[in-house]
């Protein structure tokens, strides 16, 4: 959840410092609030997530996508609860022209060539993980999507971890709305809260961008 569904396995460097760099008023408009995720939940801002230099936004099957370059700003939020349930994060980006779009067909491209033998991807601290991605889909979700569960597994510290998380990519005009869960509950239990949270993103954005 620190960038993508990769970095999952790297939870611990979720929350961060704050960036003194501030979001644009679009993406400040377009982003999750607390309310909408579920009661009980509060929301932070993760280490860089309104920074795009040297950042990473999409990283599904640990791939590289060359529309990272033609991002122009994005904003990452972390929604979490003390209950124990399902963690999520939202991220949203907005592209030059064309570039929304394109980072959607990227991620299909992602969802058809994930490679079956361990990967290392490209955000910093990332180990060797194996991906097994199922296509999801979301129920009355009117924008340009993708929704992926993502069964991960990787050796950390000597022992074998893994995991299961849900992400729904979507887009309206030039930005994309990322919905990632943190693989904790039952795989139920994340769909509802990322297709609640993709949802409400896809309400945002249409309000946002008419």
């Amino acid at each position: 959840m620190v960038r993508g569904i990769a970095a999952l396995l790297l939870a611990s460097a979720l929350i961060g410092a704050q960036p003194t760099v501030a979001a644009t008023p679009l993406l400040k408009r377009i982003v999750l609030t607390p309310g909408q995720i579920g009661a009980g939940y509060r929301m932070h801002m993760i280490a860089q997530g309104n920074i795009v230099k040297n950042q990473v936004t999409l990283d599904l099957c640990d791939l590289e996508f060359p529309s990272e370059r033609l991002r122009k700003a994005r904003l990452q939020m972390a929604y979490l609860h003390p209950g124990g349930v399902t963690q999520i994060s939202n991220e949203v980006v907005s592209y030059t022209t064309g570039g929304a779009i394109r980072a959607l067909l990227e991620l299909h491209e992602a969802l058809k060539t994930c490679p079956r033998h361990p990967v290392t991807g490209p955000v910093q601290g990332s180990v060797p993980t194996r991906h097994r991605l199922t296509r999801l889909t979301v129920p009355h979700l009117s924008l340009p999507y993708l929704a992926v569960l993502d069964h991960l597994s990787a050796r950390i510290g000597g022992k074998r971890v893994s995991r299961s998380a849900i992400a729904v990519y979507e887009i309206r005009g030039n930005v994309l709305s990322a919905i990632y869960t943190d693989g904790t509950g039952t795989i139920s239990a994340q769909r509802r809260v990322a297709f609640r949270a993709a949802a409400a993103s896809a309400k945002n954005l249409t309000r946002a961008l008419p």
